[in-house]
């Protein structure tokens, strides 16, 4: 391999990039300009528009208590905004009330007209005729005179600051109706006062400041508050952004109110709250600076880098084809693996690129939109930028995730006959990436053994970690060995893939595909073949995939019955028959010209059958040492609860041995080997190439149980059955082992024979 032609063809592939305006632009500009422009817009928009006013008619206004007081003029008393967080002039309370005409007019001021309305809006006096009408329909429907709790549509019971929970209220049978008339008011709320609410509540606290003194008071006096009612509509948002506002005063207004009701009592104030409990915040701005970067770089740095190796990749795979390049390129001296190798570093870097402006411009415009946004965003949410060892860190680990991302990209263009069809392939691609990265976002997700070595989940778990500089953050240091082996051993094998692409003359020069459903379902049946392709072992493998799947939705024990363990193993039996063997046989009945081929069926050597069983014996006590050892040293999680309780009710009642064997030896070994050491492994190995073949097909195996300790022992059984069945040319030393390893398995579950691990690690 020569290096020089590999800078060769590196150099005249990063000349042609950067001559593409369309992809300069995507990769380096974009970057820098969009999210300065989109903190600039956003930050214009807010302050040249303000969000408009909503209407909340208060009926009854005049029984409201004189202290505290609720409403100055048409807004809602302003000591009742949370400070700095809400603005009382986004409000327009409209009432009833002729306290203030009459305040007005003995100041010898004429009283405020009524604004004029906009054009298609009603006038003051509509608005208060529709919420009469409105409280009137409700009041002659439910009879809110004299009832102490009623209801408002759609309005949930709610729990005060003070923990009491309103009255369960309904209006059955004529929602919409008054939903109707309530969003053709032109109002957002309506807040409905009991008639005497104030004098109701002055005789309340009078009884209750009587009986502290000793002295008896009338069971009237001691009656339970009037509610008072507050109508809105939730599926409207600006009743219910209106909502939440005047919710928020209302129970800033009631605790005012709780409070001057302990003073008139001459009880003490502290008693409205005995618990007293008390807020402390004990991170720094730094830290909590760095928890929102936390969340924000590890998913970008992600996305961001697959995107850059995204349209480099097509323009260099697809690309070339489209532009008649590709052969002038493999004629030259340089040889297929340098013309690769080229290539990548040609998308690693753009890829490198992207994601470091996006990450660059993307910090700097937060910290300058915080900037100009003032104090109240700072108080919010700090943005102060990470220090240098997490930046470092995110270099570090961005180079074989950016690897990693290069190589897939390059190999799925490489497979593409145009860039449309390129764009197909590797869209998937993207969408399994965001998927990861949501999964990592969790705060339940913390970094593991186990997740150190998944592509992706490793790179974007470990930096969340490292930026997140919390109490201990240091020790993830030690992850980074296995992130980075495992990312660089992923990016290998991928780079591996595409070189075998290029090498592939059928694949570099293949004509762009027009499917046919019917013509291929046709010559499908033309065509068969003594053993599947490759294409229809990965096709049984989804199939398989996709009916568990659907399984642990729609088939599900009956739990309740007499006897739910049995329930559960006819469960087994079913969808091992019918989602497992049942799928692999009928594709190869109607795909392949030989099952005796495609299945193994043929006659096993009497040595094959004795090394499959001195396996098993031998390779049983060795899993479970192996999987006790990783379950304590915590790179497996333990079995969740759910698999517990299965496997207790399986064990429940006393069922014959030879059951249990059916169930969980027999069952699985013959119909989970038809499928993976039959037609699935058959047609892996069909290019000749057994251990890759082998690999794939254990990997496949161990997906399908699920539960990770299960799919790391099923993966690596895995590899034992398919060299079992690979070298003895006969699938039945494979189904011997599994029933053989399931056998002990099963005893081993019981009380009697149990294996018990010695804690040596294996």
């Amino acid at each position: 391999m020569s290096w020089k032609n590999i800078r060769l063809v590196f150099m005249r592939e990063v000349r042609d990039q950067l001559r593409d305006r369309r992809t300069l632009f995507m990769i380096t500009i974009l970057p820098v300009l969009l999210y300065p422009m989109l903190g600039l817009g956003i930050v214009e928009m807010m302050l040249t528009f303000s969000e408009q006013q909503r209407v909340v008619v208060v009926l009854n206004a005049d029984d409201l208590p004189q202290q505290p007081v609720l409403l100055e003029g048409d807004k809602l008393a302003e000591a009742f905004f949370p400070e700095g967080r809400d603005n009382p002039s986004l409000l327009r309370v409209l009432s009833d009330s002729t306290a203030t005409s009459q305040t007005a007019t003995a100041g010898g001021e004429s009283p405020k007209p009524a604004s004029k309305p906009r054009r298609g809006q009603k006038s003051d006096e509509e608005l208060l005729a529709a919420a009469r009408v409105l409280a009137e329909k409700i009041e002659s429907l439910h009879g809110l005179k004299g009832v102490q709790s009623t209801a408002v549509p759609g309005f949930a019971n709610d729990t005060g600051a003070d923990g009491a929970t309103a009255a369960p209220i309904s209006v059955s049978g004529l929602q919409d109706e008054i939903s109707q008339l309530f969003g053709t008011s032109g109002f957002q709320v309506l807040v409905i006062v009991p008639e005497g609410y104030a004098q109701s509540l002055e005789r309340m606290q009078a009884a209750i400041r009587d009986e502290s003194h000793g002295q008896h008071t009338s069971e009237a006096a001691r009656t339970a508050m009037p509610p008072v009612l507050v109508i809105r509509n939730s599926a409207d948002d600006k009743s219910a952004v209106a909502f939440s506002r005047v919710q928020q005063t209302l129970r800033a207004w009631e605790d005012a109110v709780r409070e001057k009701s302990f003073i008139t009592a001459n009880l003490p104030p502290d008693l409205q709250h005995p618990a007293r409990l008390a807020w402390i915040e004990v991170a720094r701005e730094e830290q909590v600076a760095a928890s929102v970067w936390s969340k924000l770089f590890p998913a970008m740095l992600v996305i961001m880098a697959l995107t850059g190796a995204f349209y480099p990749a097509i323009d260099l795979g697809a690309g070339e084809k489209e532009r008649g390049t590709m052969e002038t390129l493999l004629i030259s001296p340089a040889r297929r693996v340098e013309v690769v190798l080229g290539k990548f570093g040609t998308i690693m870097v753009f890829s490198i690129l992207t994601a470091l402006l996006n990450l660059l411009s993307m910090g700097l415009t937060g910290q300058q939109m915080a900037a100009v946004v003032g104090a109240s965003a700072k108080e919010m949410v700090s943005l102060e930028f990470p220090g240098l060892a997490p930046l470092m860190w995110i270099v570090i680990l961005l180079l074989p995730l950016s690897a990693l991302f290069s190589a897939l990209c390059l190999a799925l263009a490489t497979f593409a006959k145009s860039t449309k069809e390129g764009q197909y392939y590797l869209t998937p691609l993207l969408m399994v990436v965001m998927g990861l990265t949501m999964f990592c976002l969790s705060p339940a997700v913390e970094m593991t053994p186990l997740y150190s070595v998944l592509p992706v989940v490793n790179v974007a778990l470990l930096l969340k970690g490292l930026l997140l500089n919390a109490p201990g953050s240091e020790n993830l240091v030690v992850y980074a060995v296995p992130v980075l082996i495992s990312s660089i051993g992923y990016s290998m094998l991928a780079i591996w893939w595409a070189i075998e692409l290029y090498n592939s003359e059928d694949v570099l020069f293949r004509e762009a595909e027009k499917f046919d459903l019917r013509l291929w379902f046709r010559q499908l049946l033309r065509t068969k073949d003594a053993v599947p392709a490759f294409p229809e072992a990965g096709f049984c493998f989804i199939v398989i995939v996709m009916l568990q799947f659907v399984a642990m939705t729609y088939m599900k024990p009956d739990l309740n019955g007499a006897d739910p363990g049995l329930s559960m193993m006819r469960l087994i039996v079913v969808q091992q028959l019918t989602m497992v063997a049942c799928p692999a046989v009928f594709m190869g009945v109607l795909l392949t010209t030989s099952l005796r081929a495609t299945f193994r069926l043929r006659r096993p050597s009497i040595q094959a059958m004795l090394i499959a069983i001195g396996l098993a014996v031998i390779v049983h006590p060795l899993s479970v040492e192996l999987s006790q050892f990783l379950v304590d040293h915590r790179v497996f999680p333990e079995l969740p609860e759910s698999a517990r309780q299965v496997m207790m009710l399986m064990k429940a009642g006393e069922k014959p041995t030879w059951l249990m064997l059916m169930v969980f030896a027999v069952t699985p070994a013959i119909c989970e080997e038809l499928a993976f050491r039959g037609f699935i492994l058959s047609g892996l190995a069909r290019g000749g190439r057994l251990a890759i073949a082998i690999g794939i097909s254990s990997l496949m195996f161990g997906i399908i149980h699920m539960i990770p300790q299960q799919a790391f022992n099923a993966a690596l059984l895995g590899l034992v059955l398919g060299l079992l069945a690979i070298y003895s040319r006969s699938l039945f030393p494979a189904i011997a082992f599994h029933f053989l390893n399931n056998t002990i398995a099963t005893l081993h579950a019981g009380e009697a024979g149990r294996i018990v691990a010695d804690g040596f690690p294996v």
